[in-house]
């Protein structure tokens, strides 16, 4: 029998000191990570600097990783990262042994084929250990020169967001600087305009500099796009720059624009400026475009809580006219409370259901669980474990076990099948359909055959 972690703790004290020492020794012969631990935990700060930096150094995907495979090698990198993050205390020392880490990039991506994982340990986890030591760094100097050198020496395009939360670590005046050096390295080389601008933007947007970004854009197009448009617009908000913000924003032609970015961007400047007649009218515009319950709430803090059954009940109409299911529209009855409505808005489109995505039925069959409907939810959970069981992804069983569960479950409730078939039936041709996902059938506990 297994003791919990307390009590093991309280025995593994009472054993003392030198017995634990023993067992620790012990296992730090079982793998690498476990001595690196040991290390960790018994040399000073300047010996594990030391230790780091060959590590990181030895840290390259050579033939002898090959051998053991990606895996390995992605186990070991983050656990680098993670004996550098509790190893160094000094921030200079950490900035400088992270920034040693993503120079080994090149040795990786040039050598595996990336499904995300090496770039996710490069460009996010690594970058948060630069935002981490950077903010305990004094020399603000030295760490724009480190960014800028980590991203002038990028030959192969990984290093894209070494910047990003540079402007958390450095202050303004320093990144402008660092965003002059690379306007200076752009003339010198305008080839390399395109390499320099990704970075540029990101700095402009950290510093909510939009008139820098506005330039940007421009220099790679003679025209703003929309969501250039609109990510500047932001920006100027977030300046409490509003008026601009609307100015930019008025540029678009609002007939031909249904991009709900534009639409709550524009609504966010309406309620800045207090312009409490546009706010509405474009809180119902967003609103009437999707009924979700966030557009619900943004409606009636333009309009008025008091409002909240009135648009409701004017809603419904609208809601039952539309050939086809909404989900939106589903939820926002239930929201609503008006599940009565919900109810048979969802019996109205039984058809186009049955083809309706996972995603997107489950929290409707649990809605209707929730509020007693036993056979609409019968009839939303079949459609869900059937899909799943289509996809015939085992590790997704579980799932599916307890569906079939709750259906079993609900047929107790269920006195009048209409047109829907009886569960036992149900559940018959469900085995007939699936009888070789003995997975499945093992953990609901049910005979094959």
């Amino acid at each position: 029998m297994t003791t919990n972690d307390a009590d093991r703790r309280t025995a593994l004290i009472e054993l003392g000191a030198e017995a634990l020492a023993d067992v620790i020794l012990e296992l730090a012969l079982l793998t690498d990570e476990a001595d690196q631990t040991v290390e960790r935990i018994v040399s000073d700060d300047s010996a594990n600097v030391a230790r780091l930096e060959e590590r990181i150094a030895n840290c390259v995907y050579d033939e002898e990783a090959d051998i053991a495979g990606p895996i390995v090698f992605i186990q070991r990198l983050e656990f680098l990262l993670h004996d550098l993050s509790l190893s160094v205390h000094d921030s200079f020392e950490g900035f400088r042994l992270t920034t040693l880490f993503i120079e080994n990039d090149h040795y990786v991506f040039n050598n595996v084929n990336d499904d995300g994982t090496f770039s996710r340990i490069f460009q996010n986890d690594a970058v948060e250990l630069l935002v981490h030591y950077g903010s305990g760094c004094t020399d603000k100097e030295w760490l724009c020169h480190q960014l800028f050198r980590l991203y002038d020496e990028d030959a192969i395009g990984s290093r894209w967001n070494i910047f990003d939360g540079a402007a958390e670590y450095i202050p303004e005046e320093k990144v402008r600087m660092l965003i002059e050096r690379m306007q200076s390295a752009v003339k010198s080389n305008p080839a390399d305009e395109a390499k320099w601008s990704y970075a540029l933007e990101s700095l402009a947007i950290q510093i909510k500099d939009f008139d820098l970004l506005e330039q940007i854009r421009l220099a790679g197009s003679s025209t703003l796009s929309t969501a250039d448009i609109c990510e500047i617009a932001r920006l100027r908000l977030d300046a409490g720059d509003a008026s601009g913000a609307l100015v930019l924003l008025k540029k678009v032609d609002a007939t031909r624009n249904r991009q709900t970015e534009y639409n709550k961007l524009l609504l966010a400047v309406y309620k800045a400026l207090e312009m409490k007649d546009e706010e509405a009218a474009q809180a119902w515009k967003l609103f009437k475009s999707v009924r979700s319950e966030d557009n619900f709430e943004e409606l009636l803090r333009a309009i008025g809580e008091s409002k909240r059954e009135e648009v409701i009940d004017g809603e419904m109409a609208e809601i039952f006219a539309v050939h086809g299911v909404t989900y939106s529209d589903a939820h926002f009855l239930l929201n609503g409370k008006r599940i009565d409505d919900a109810e048979k808005y969802l019996w109205q489109h039984v058809v186009p259901l049955k083809r309706g995505l996972y995603a997107n039925i489950l929290p409707l069959a649990q809605a209707m669980e929730l509020n007693e409907r036993h056979l609409m939810a019968s009839f939303l959970y079949r459609v869900v474990l059937d899909e799943l069981l289509q996809q015939g992804y085992s590790k997704s069983y579980h799932h599916g076990v307890g569906y079939l569960r709750k259906l079993d479950a609900m047929s107790e409730k269920i006195a009048d099948w209409k047109d829907l078939v009886p569960h036992a039936d149900y559940v018959s041709q469900l085995r007939k359909a699936h009888s070789l996902k003995g997975s499945f059938w093992s953990q609901y506990g049910g005979i094959l055959g």
